[in-house]
């Protein structure tokens, strides 16, 4: 005879129209109309996920092997998921919340005292991009969030007084100066363990971050899993690049892409390179200064030198060419 499992508390699924679906020991969601919670919506394949109720927490979710992947707030899932009060799962073009009554806590991270769980300091400036991350460390037992900067000044200042002990960066090109935050972080303490979130496989530019210091780099669309293997490997002062960047990485160290001179945005400084990119994402002149730490007059300097160095009449067309390279289209070198 099974055993049956403790006394659920009350959790259900909000729907796309505002219905709710009642969550019971295990629910499988899927665009076939046999599913327990069928989801007739673009992208959702026929068996595409399912919702179960676990011992270490009130439910999790799991992929069932679908097209396009099942997404919590934002992050793919490849093993089973734990699920939090108001999380956001994506099953193709369907958005659903999931609730639990009460906000009972069952969160994972309850079964392991604080004080044996690893702290993580996260620098990101986007709100919903950091509450994603929140809820997947969150899901991890390990680990723990002991802070939160939006800036690379508030991340120098976290770091000296947290002290903790992987930093989580978001190296977009968007960003506000990854490459000198790692360096300036590595300077205060060498013991820093950085994990850097990518947009896209960018080969020069994993390349420039592996230089700068930091032990792990995966894309914001890996896997939760391939998330979780990155930071236990940064823990342990080990490189950890996921699959796809590793490929990319290894291509252009290889010189198989980037062979001869470098030339055009490749050509740049690491310092060059990040004014190039924070143009490219529309940062004025006061904002490039003070999240690199320089002089207005100093960026306008190496605005000058870009000029030169990429061959371009004005800063207009600099302007121009670093939006197409922020956004990854294809450079005219």
């Amino acid at each position: 005879m099974p055993i049956k499992p403790p006394i659920k508390p009350d959790a259900w699924l909000e729907l796309p129209d505002g219905r709710i679906h009642s969550l019971t020991s295990k629910v499988t969601i899927g665009r076939s109309p046999d599913n327990d919670l069928p989801l007739p919506f673009a992208g959702v394949s026929r068996y595409h996920a399912t919702v179960a109720y676990a011992a270490t927490g009130p439910f999790s979710i799991s992929d069932a092997g679908s097209t396009n992947g099942t997404f919590v707030n934002g992050l793919r899932v490849g093993q089973p998921a734990p699920l939090h009060d108001k999380d956001i799962l994506n099953i193709g073009a369907a958005t659903l919340r999931f609730h639990l009554a009460g906000n009972t806590d069952f969160a994972t991270e309850a079964h392991i005292p604080v004080a044996l769980r690893h702290p993580v300091l996260l620098v990101e400036e986007s709100s919903i991009i950091s509450d994603a991350l929140t809820s997947l460390i969150r899901s991890l037992p390990e680990f723990m969030v002991a802070g939160h900067a939006k800036s690379a000044a508030e991340a120098r200042r976290l770091s000296a007084e947290l002290h903790p002990e992987a930093v989580i960066i978001d190296g977009s090109l968007e960003a506000l100066g990854t490459l000198s935050l790692l360096r300036d972080l590595l300077a205060a303490d060498p013991d820093t363990r950085a994990l850097v979130l990518l947009d896209r496989a960018d080969s020069d530019y994993m390349a420039r971050l592996l230089r700068s210091g930091t032990l792990g780099c995966v894309l914001k669309d890996d896997p939760a899993d391939e998330f979780h293997r990155a930071l236990n490997s940064t823990l342990a002062g080990n490189v950890h690049l996921s699959r796809r960047v590793a490929a990319s990485t290894l291509r252009y160290l290889a010189g198989s892409t980037d062979a001869g001179r470098r030339e055009g945005p490749l050509g740049l400084t690491d310092r060059e390179l990040e004014i190039f990119h924070l143009i490219g994402a529309g940062r004025q002149n006061r904002d490039i200064a003070v999240a690199l730490g320089m002089s207005v007059k100093t960026v306008e300097t190496h605005k000058e030198n870009l000029k030169i160095k990429l061959g371009l009449p004005n800063a207009s067309a600099v302007a121009e060419r670093a939006r197409n390279w922020v956004a990854g289209r294809a450079d005219p070198s």
